[in-house]
């Protein structure tokens, strides 16, 4: 982890004693595609219903790599979701290569409905990490607009990666997207998950980008991340660190670092200062053949990231700023690490 150590250091550093709203890469996300096939009625990106916008979008397998080749040139972890990676045929060998460039840490989101068509992916990965908002097929029908069959295979995937985990080395996280007025269903995940030995994870519902007003108006829903909060310090598998989980909804505290969680979508395209913005721009990542060279022409087109953006809730941005800005926090969470490993980390 040489690249995450250093650039962790140095943006540390500048948090500090600088005023400098320019941070290193230390988590990149690659959209490998934007096509899915379900209808999640909260997802505001994609969903099978717009697919057919997406059509002819998807890069080849060559240029997905070659993505890769200049994240791994900056970074030591790489989180690949979309749309839906399932969707790509040839997702093992983009998997596969990105492993072979050295990358110390690879996770992947997935809906799981594809998951056993691409099982090879899951020697592939250190943490893989599903979405599932509810055990009642029928109720959750009417968030996914899949049918309950569908939902219950999706529900035998989650226990069955699950049963995965120690034989192939991964971490297998469960994600769930907490809604308005539907707490109790995701205590039901959570302890679904528990029972698993998995790791659970709360999103909170957004909309436009900013937790839902009625989600956190909710006392349930503070009371729920209190829970987590508690079950994370007594050695459960809970994801998120405790700033973020004792903060529920909240944007980064101190200010948004953006550059150091760059995100690229799936026809190779940096978005500057960070995708969460309304007016970023869009940098052809391959033409510029680094992520440095794109920061330098992103900033050339739209200025120098914000000094202290506070506009979403976005956990991939709030988390990495958080920590950055407060590396006690991070030392805390990496002691706490130490004591309570994950059920198959890769050594």
């Amino acid at each position: 982890m040489r690249k995450l150590l250093k650039a962790y250091l140095k943006n540390t550093a500048r948090a500090w004693f600088t005023g400098s709203p320019w941070f290193d890469p230390m988590l990149p996300t690659l959209y490998v595609t934007a096509l899915c096939n379900l209808r999640c009625t909260y997802c505001e990106d994609f969903g099978a219903h717009r697919n057919a916008d997406y059509r002819g979008q998807t890069l080849s397998a060559d240029k997905m790599k070659r993505l890769i080749d200049i994240l791994a040139d900056e970074c030591d972890l790489l989180y690949v979701t979309g749309g839906e990676p399932t969707m790509r045929p040839d997702l093992p060998e983009i998997l596969g290569h990105a492993r072979s460039r050295g990358l110390r840490y690879l996770a992947m989101n997935t809906n799981a409905v594809r998951l056993r068509e691409h099982e090879e992916v899951l020697d592939l990965v250190d943490n893989l990490v599903i979405s599932l908002d509810d055990l009642d097929a029928g109720r959750w029908d009417s968030s996914l607009a899949a049918q309950p069959e569908r939902v219950r295979s999706l529900l035998e995937n989650v226990g069955w990666a699950a049963g995965e985990q120690r034989r192939r080395r991964f971490t297998l996280t469960v994600t769930c997207v907490v809604m308005p007025g539907r707490v109790a269903a995701a205590r039901r995940v959570r302890g679904f998950v528990y029972d698993l030995g998995a790791q659970f994870s709360a999103q909170h519902l957004s909309v436009g980008r900013l937790p839902s007003p009625a989600l956190t108006a909710d006392p349930e829903y503070g009371q729920f991340m209190r829970e987590l909060l508690a079950d994370k310090r007594a050695g459960k598998g809970v994801s998120g660190s405790d700033l973020y989980l004792s903060r529920p909804g909240a944007s980064a505290t101190n200010g948004c670092t953006p550059t150091a969680a760059p995100h690229v979508d799936w026809m190779g395209r940096l978005a500057y200062p960070c995708r969460e913005l309304p007016d970023h721009v869009l940098v052809d990542l391959l033409a510029a053949g680094s992520l440095r060279a794109a920061m330098r022409e992103g900033a050339r087109r739209w200025g120098a990231p914000p000094a202290d953006c506070r506009r979403c809730g976005e956990r991939c941005y709030v988390e990495i700023s958080s920590l950055v800005r407060h590396p006690a926090a991070l030392a805390r969470e990496a002691l706490g690490y130490l004591r309570h490993p994950g059920p198959s980390a890769r050594t």
